[in-house]
């Protein structure tokens, strides 16, 4: 399988920062995006370190475990680099980021999250979620309380009860699939998410442009929907099975 990418990423209006970063490392068949909270540029500090700690530890460590549990520790070491990191600087205090990527190996791709960045798997006829938010509100959406679309515009959509650097331990959602991809897999943040109803929105975005054209509309779709947040997204597509399926 092989797997190719675009990447997106978009300064939210009146913010001062991008809070959001996103990894590509194709030597490891890695794919990350983070979005980072907290004051004094201590998000993007977040998010950074999110997205480099894990990539450092799985190429540092690649084979010597299971991919499940290279990622397990992959995310807790990054988690205990932005909680120390945070103790550290009373301005990064509570610094905090969300992490989802994809992990690919020889006969599975591994999917891994903390927080509500999202990864979805989708073509021209449907799509659904491969990761549940670690929110208020995604809690409230599993337990049948309000509907995905009412998710949309609750007040406390942003609240997380999962996130990288918040407290000494964390556990990721890790799961896998076997290849190959059937269409798209879309990793990113919530400044597309939580803003638009995605199992509607991403084949209808599939079937009318372009695949280089994707992104970007997503993010014009999700800021017309009121989006203000940082947008970022990596599209991953199987070339071998592109022409086949999409």
């Amino acid at each position: 399988m092989s797997i190719r990418h675009l990447a997106f990423s978009q300064q939210g209006a009146g913010r001062a920062n991008n809070e959001d970063r996103f990894s590509v490392c194709d030597e490891l068949g890695l794919f990350a995006v983070s979005d980072g909270m907290g004051g004094h540029n201590a998000g993007e500090v977040a998010s950074a370190i999110a997205v480099q700690s894990v990539a450092a530890y799985l190429a540092e460590n690649a084979g010597k475990a299971e991919p499940a549990q290279l990622l397990e520790d992959a995310v807790a070491r990054a988690n205990s680099e932005i909680f120390a990191a945070g103790q550290e600087n009373e301005a990064r205090r509570n610094m905090g980021a969300t992490l989802a990527l994809v992990w690919q190996q020889p006969e599975r791709l591994f999917v891994a999250h903390v927080g509500d960045s999202r990864v979805y798997v989708f073509n021209q006829e449907q799509a659904r979620s491969l990761t549940s938010d670690h929110s208020v509100v995604g809690q409230l959406v599993r337990e049948g309380a309000i509907s995905p679309e009412e998710a949309l515009h609750h007040p406390k959509k942003n609240i997380l009860t999962r996130a990288l650097g918040m407290e000494e331990e964390v556990k990721p959602d890790i799961s896998a699939f076997q290849p190959p991809i059937p269409g798209y897999l879309l990793i990113c943040s919530d400044g597309i998410s939580a803003y638009l109803p995605m199992e509607q929105v991403l084949p209808q975005v599939a079937a009318k442009v372009k695949r280089e054209q994707i992104l970007p509309v997503l993010a014009e779709l999700a800021k017309e929907a009121g989006s203000l947040d940082d947008i970022t997204g990596i599209l991953l597509w199987d070339e071998e099975e592109a022409a086949g399926n999409v």
